[in-house]
């Protein structure tokens, strides 16, 4: 065995090295913490520094980097981080170099932040591969020493410049295997990858961009260009149901879960097991008993693993007890689905009767979770169905929807529906159901379908949040699908198709270009409701208004981005959003379809507008009083004075102190002469003025009339 070298062979060594030229820095590190371990801690900080001390000297920047970031927590007290950096700059004679220094912030930020700022920059060389959140792969083209900036180009955005600064807070070097970089360098593979192998390109996604739920999933792969918006729904068909067979990804029951990419898959041995046994958290339990169910492990399973599902079941269902209800649920259909007998059925029925606690759960449970609960709380017997059908306007829409399913065929569920519709106000969850299910329950003996209708149109016209809201909008869906309207106007007879259109004709739940497109189907129709049809009463000949050119122009612009890129990327949401399915949870949809009433509505309102106010150049504006097109001087209570130029509705310039004749101050002034004294708006509430003169519009307001908005509005 070979002899330890005393110290003074260690330091010896260390003098002869220092004599050498470039100095072995990874060596003389080696010596230094073998001296770190052998002798006192002064020893090993005196060697760091009269090694750095050298190749500073000899401006020897990367030895000298390599020694700071080795031995910088050893010789904290002595090497603050602005005499690092100060350090590092001296052993560099590169001004892209000492840029670089800079920006890595030392003394500004930790001290590993800076290192690693500073490891990041080294690499950016020109061809370099780069990945940033926001833009995607780019390629490093230039840094500039001078502004401190680099730029990349990236595919949506070449030429693309940033500040060294922002690189180290947004980019990464591309890993060689990121599907980024493969999408890069075999372009082909990768769509070949999309189109045959679906779960391999999602497995992937999940490696290169990490775990993440499925909305997010599908914004990575659609942004990037991997997958169309419109193939969507088609791909992820077929990449789930490979993935479901794959012991290495985690595919979540509700689509707000991360899907989760395992390194190695799980065995479900003792390791496994023994985690399980001394687990604490209720949902942690569920979730692992939920794994191994969904891994078909659990059948045939030794009679000591079950004691331990059954043990930790039950420890899991008193954690819930009184204080999730969601999560006491799920946990008893568990414990009631598996077939064990701990805690009794009966008594975690009990608990989830009382005070309507099932109701509380089933708010925030997943669609399959809802079912479940259902099947459970049926399998009691007795008079269990009367007791849900009595709370039929308590429960969300989705418990309903299974509660209604199950019992459709009883005349219990029949009547307890027939008792609920006919009463003046319906719960929305039910009236949503009816016209969502008609066709399967047509045998049930409901009230007539004008009725039903009635309760539909209140819906839609009412002010609701939360639940209701989420029905009404589905009501409104329903009402503006020509198909379905089609289906209600065969079932309708004469009079009640008359009620009907003219009950929609009086609604104003749908904004103004939908209304028009309801009647006018209700017309194609039947045309002999024409004559049910009301004519706008005549107004009376409202005075023209006005605005200047410029204004008149900015809000044609609005309109134009409204009717021409606005419209037509809500159209495309919400078609993308629809290939989601089950347009009942879909809320991505509804969120779609909300936006698009709204823009809906605001293009109404903006071609009224457009039909109403004129365009004008002020220049014919008489100054004997004030009114548009005039500009204003007032003296106030403390001797200063304050100018305004007035011109139309739509002109404002704060820069200019231009208004428009609609504000109070305006309203206030109008039809003054000069020597008025007026009260004009302040912060305090009102103060006096006194109008010393009315001038004509100066030379900068008529230039800024004439002047074209920006396109960019």
């Amino acid at each position: 065995m070979d002899a330890v070298p005393t110290y003074t062979q260690t330091e010896t060594r260390f003098l002869a090295l220092l004599e050498e030229k470039p100095l072995p820095v990874p060596e003389m590190l080696t010596l230094i913490h073998t001296v770190s371990m052998t002798e006192t801690a002064s020893k090993a900080e005196e060697w760091s520094a009269l090694l750095m001390q050298e190749l500073t000297e000899a401006t020897d920047f990367d030895g000298l980097y390599l020694v700071v970031k080795d031995r910088a927590t050893h010789l904290a007290a002595a090497l603050k981080p602005a005499g690092i950096r100060d350090m590092l700059k001296k052993a560099s004679k590169d001004r892209l170099t000492n840029a670089l220094i800079d920006a890595a912030a030392f003394g500004e930020v930790p001290l590993s932040e800076s290192f690693r700022r500073l490891d990041l920059l080294s690499t950016l060389t020109p061809g370099t591969l780069v990945i940033d959140p926001a833009w995607g792969l780019g390629t490093v083209k230039r840094l500039d020493d001078f502004y401190k900036r680099l730029t990349i180009d990236f595919a949506a955005k070449p030429g693309h410049t940033m500040t060294f600064a922002a690189a180290c807070e947004t980019l990464t070097r591309a890993p060689h295997d990121h599907l980024l970089t493969l999408q890069h360098t075999d372009p082909a593979g990768t769509a070949r990858m999309g189109a045959e192998q679906p779960d391999e390109l999602v497995r992937r996604a999940l490696k290169s961009f990490g775990d993440m739920p499925v909305t997010k999933l599908e914004d990575v792969l659609t942004r990037h260009g991997f997958v169309q918006s419109a193939d969507w729904k088609r791909f992820w068909d077929a990449a789930r149901k490979a993935l479901k067979n794959d012991p290495l990804v985690v595919l979540p029951a509700k689509r707000t879960e991360a899907i989760q990419l395992r390194a190695e898959a799980e065995s479900y041995g003792d390791s496994w097991f023994g985690k399980l046994a001394v687990s604490k958290d209720p949902l942690k339990i569920l979730e692992a008993v939920t794994e191994l169910e969904e891994a078909n492990k659990i059948a045939g399973l030794e009679a000591s693993r079950r004691g331990v599902l059954e043990e930790r079941l039950a420890f899991a269902v008193k954690g819930a007890h009184n204080t999730d209800a969601a999560l006491y649920a799920r946990l008893a259909v568990t414990v009631s689905r598996l077939g064990f007998l701990t805690p009794p059925a009966d008594q975690l029925r009990a608990h989830l009767w009382e005070n309507h606690r099932f109701i509380q759960a089933s708010e925030t449970l997943a669609v399959r979770d809802a079912a479940a609960l259902t099947t459970f709380l049926l399998a009691e017997g007795g008079h269990v169905a009367e007791r849900l059908l009595d709370t039929l306007p308590q429960m969300p829409f989705s418990l309903l929807n299974e509660v209604l399913s199950a019992l459709k065929d009883t005349p219990e569920a029949a009547a307890a529906c027939r008792r609920l519709l006919s009463m003046p106000k319906a719960p929305p969850t039910l009236v949503n159901w009816i016209f969502r299910f008609r066709k399967e329950v047509a045998f049930w003996p409901l009230p007539p379908l004008g009725e039903l209708l009635n309760h539909a149109i209140a819906l839609v016209e009412g002010k609701l949040s939360g639940e209701a809201l989420r029905m009404r909008n589905n009501l409104k869906q329903l009402f503006e699908q020509p198909k379905w309207l089609d289906g209600i106007f065969g079932e309708l007879g004469g009079p009640e198709r008359e009620r009907f259109f003219e009950r929609i004709q009086a609604s104003t739940a749908w904004d103004p270009a939908t209304h028009r497109s309801l009647l006018g189907r209700m017309l194609k129709l039947d045309p002999a409701l024409s004559n049910r049809k009301k004519t706008p009463a005549a107004e009376p000949h409202a005075p023209v208004r006005w605005t200047s050119w410029r204004s008149l122009a900015e809000r044609q612009l609005h309109y134009k981005k409204l009717v021409e890129v606005e419209l037509p990327k809500n159209s495309h949401d919400i078609s993308v959003a629809r290939s989601y399915g089950d347009l009942r949870e879909n809320f991505e949809y509804q969120a779609a379809k909300d936006y698009q009433r709204q823009l809906l509505q605001r293009q109404a309102e903006i071609q009224l507008e457009l039909k109403q106010i004129k365009g004008t150049d002020f220049a014919d504006s008489p100054c004997d009083r004030v009114g548009a097109g005039t500009t204003v001087v007032l003296g106030l209570a403390d001797g200063t004075c304050r100018t305004y130029t007035i011109l139309g509705e739509w002109d404002r310039d704060e820069l200019l102190n231009i208004i428009s004749n609609k504000t109070r101050l305006a309203v206030c002034l109008d039809g003054k002469a000069v020597g008025a004294n007026v009260m004009i708006p302040s912060p305090g509430g009102e103060e006096p003025a006194r109008i010393e003169a009315i001038l004509p519009l100066d030379e900068t307001v008529r230039l800024w009339i004439k002047t074209p908005p920006s396109e960019k509005v």
